[in-house]
């Protein structure tokens, strides 16, 4: 008896103990789980993402200023330095995944808090290596060639720009003269940046040339001229890239359309003959896309450009609405015949925002980043699903809207 009058309390404070340590722990987890948890892990990504953007303007400028000292084609540039300029471009190429990875995380709020924090802190280190780096390239520069031959070089590069562009001038008239101003519209803006920037560019460079006896100031110049002619020369390629663009559009146009509007046919046709395997608004949305499909075709042959960029997106709305209908080599070829045509859609967009790219977002530069990565796989890979869905991504990544 005394046994059990023993063990009876003993239970009790046992089940007590475990109910409080099981209360705890659901308290806990609801915390890291709460809207609080929730919204502290947010800010931290947020603060990651500071981290970023500052560690990318600060990569970039590095990396023009070992340009402007003549340091990437010098032979007697210090390994150390030239190691630094490659870590320092490294780590700023792997942040942009670590930070995009942050905002798909699947862990609690708790742990995603702490992975954004050690991410941040980590980007803050590179940031100082990155300022140590430019440091030591200024230390290295005061006391290795001259200002004479940095503002030389300098032009010599503007020069270079200026021969390896072409005329694109004429490039705009071309376009001007056969399509609708919305085809050449980027091209245009473009061609007029870039000839600003060379503008600015050979403004600092007399600036320079003015003040060659102070050399801090005229260094200073020729990195304003350097930055200005970067941007020219990425101005002058997305000219190119929209000339060819719309021309390669002008000549494929016609016939994808005609091929579209026969595969939204059989689509049609499919979805009312087997509507259980297709989507519940499959008719509707295909009708809905033919209707742009004819309205493209009408444009043509003024609007190439659209002209593809609507059979690219009527062939997603028609693999989306009856692709559970079609059989395994249906899928494959539908996939075959998509790509070409979205591959060079994502390539347009990626360019334009590349082009004017001036001061941008961290959203907008992480959008970048995830749309140049989907690119690449995209040309990557054989498989042609893969493939599809990665230029769709890339596509709509920079895409308004």
């Amino acid at each position: 008896m005394s046994d059990i009058s023993w063990a009876l309390p003993a239970s009790i404070a046992l089940l007590a103990a475990l109910l409080i340590a099981g209360g705890v722990v659901v308290v806990v987890r609801a915390r890291r789980r709460s809207p609080r948890a929730a919204a502290v892990a947010a800010a931290a990504r947020s603060a990651a993402e500071a981290a970023l953007l500052r560690l990318d303007d600060d990569a970039t400028e590095l990396d023009v200023a070992f340009e402007a000292a003549d340091a990437l084609t010098g032979d007697d540039t210090p390994t150390d330095l030239r190691r630094s300029r490659a870590a320092v471009l490294r780590g700023r190429d792997r942040g942009f995944a670590e930070v995009a990875a942050l905002a798909t995380s699947t862990r609690l709020p708790a742990q995603r808090r702490v992975d954004a924090v050690r991410l941040r802190d980590d980007l803050e280190r590179r940031i100082a290596a990155t300022g140590d780096a430019r440091d030591r390239l200024a230390a290295w520069a005061r006391t290795h060639g001259s200002v004479t031959s940095r503002v030389v070089a300098a032009r010599a590069r503007r020069a270079e720009i200026a021969r390896t562009s072409g005329d694109p001038a004429r490039l705009v008239a071309e376009a001007r003269s056969r399509f609708d101003e919305t085809e050449w519209a980027d091209a245009d803006r473009a061609d007029r940046e870039a000839r600003a920037a060379l503008a600015h560019a050979d403004a600092a460079l007399d600036a320079a040339d003015a003040v060659i006896d102070d050399p801090a100031t005229a260094d200073a110049r020729v990195l304003e001229a350097s930055i200005a002619l970067r941007r020219a020369g990425r101005l002058l390629r997305a000219v190119e890239d929209a000339h060819r663009i719309v021309l390669q559009a002008a000549e494929n146009a016609a016939t994808e359309v005609s091929a579209a509007e026969a595969e939204l046919v059989a689509a049609l046709e499919l979805a009312e003959t087997r509507p259980a395997d297709g989507a519940p608004d499959a008719g509707e949305r295909l009708r809905t896309a033919a209707a742009a499909l004819r309205a493209a075709s009408e444009g043509l042959p003024r609007r190439p450009r659209a002209a593809i960029e609507t059979v690219a997106r009527v062939r997603e709305v028609r693999d989306e609405a009856v692709g559970g209908a079609l059989t395994a080599r249906r899928r494959l070829d539908a996939a075959r015949t998509a790509l070409p045509g979205t591959l060079a859609c994502a390539r347009a967009a990626v360019a334009a925002a590349e082009a004017f790219a001036d001061a941008p977002s961290i959203e907008d530069r992480l959008r970048l980043d995830a749309a140049r990565r989907d690119l690449a796989a995209a040309r990557a890979t054989q498989d042609a699903f893969e493939a599809l869905a990665s230029a769709r991504a890339a596509w709509r990544a920079v895409s308004p809207g």
